[in-house]
């Protein structure tokens, strides 16, 4: 489903691939369709294979030893480079500096700033924002119209903001949707710290929840500027991806408890 928010993106990429672009860096946040539009890249150009390739120095150098060894064409999608170390753009610098007349690369990112500017200057930048809420009701019915139909009016469904998150959803079981409207105890705080992220962490099973769902469901029913505030913080921290979800979680339960 191209989204609307997709939609400038992918005539970018429409052009790009007219005059045979072989380096494009597509920036976008968390779960925007990032590589839907890599995979729409490959196919504008006409090319099958695709390969997504982790940001790791060891795997994008295996990646791009392999397509030296072939000489169909080849789409490489670099993932999120921008969370990978310096040493997974300095590995795949000579690649687009001497790139090879068969091989496309296609690198994602969620903040170009994070890239180094020797990337940056040798890529074709597109942007693609966020889904709108419309998109998400679309991709949702297009996806499972009858699970749509009994998540749709439900408070975990109003707290997604991505694609990814939505498919999540859809496949959480009736308890697990249940569970991000029980968080209404939880969000007395009035247990300690620890036991409060434990429980809001996790569902009933012990099975880990989302912890961005479970903040930002706790900031729509408490409806209080400083909770939301906190809850805005954590979630931007969580959109890095250098900070794992727990220790985001504890940050918003200290700051929610002792903050204001």
């Amino acid at each position: 489903m191209l989204a609307n928010s997709q939609k400038v993106a992918l005539q970018e990429l429409h052009e790009l691939a007219s005059i045979n672009r072989q380096s494009v860096l597509i920036e976008g946040p968390r779960g925007c369709g990032k590589t839907y539009l890599s995979n729409q890249y490959a196919n504008l150009l006409n090319v099958q294979e695709f390969h997504s390739v982790p940001p790791k120095v060891g795997d994008i150098r295996e990646a791009l030893d392999k397509v030296t060894l072939i000489d169909t064409p080849v789409v490489l999608q670099i993932e999120n480079l921008d969370l990978g170390v310096a040493g997974a753009s300095y590995t795949l610098l000579k690649s687009l500096e001497e790139p090879l007349p068969h091989v496309y690369i296609v690198i994602t990112c969620r903040n170009a700033e994070a890239v180094p500017d020797t990337i940056i200057s040798r890529s074709a930048v597109v942007n693609v924002g966020p889904p709108t809420l419309d998109d998400l009701d679309r991709y949702g019915i297009e996806k499972d119209r009858l699970k749509y139909s009994n998540v749709s009016s439900r408070l975990v469904w109003q707290c997604v903001r991505s694609f990814g998150e939505a498919d999540e959803v859809l496949e959480m079981s009736p308890d697990e949707i249940n569970y991000y409207e029980s968080l209404s105890e939880t969000c007395r705080f009035s247990d300690s710290v620890s036991n409060a992220v434990w429980k809001i962490g996790h569902y009933d099973s012990n099975k880990e929840c989302n912890v961005e769902l479970a903040i930002r469901s706790i900031a729509e029913l408490m409806h209080k500027p400083f909770i939301t505030k906190c809850s805005i913080d954590c979630v931007r921290d969580l959109d890095k991806g250098r900070i794992a979800p727990h220790a985001v979680l504890s940050k918003f339960v200290f700051n929610a408890k002792y903050g204001e």
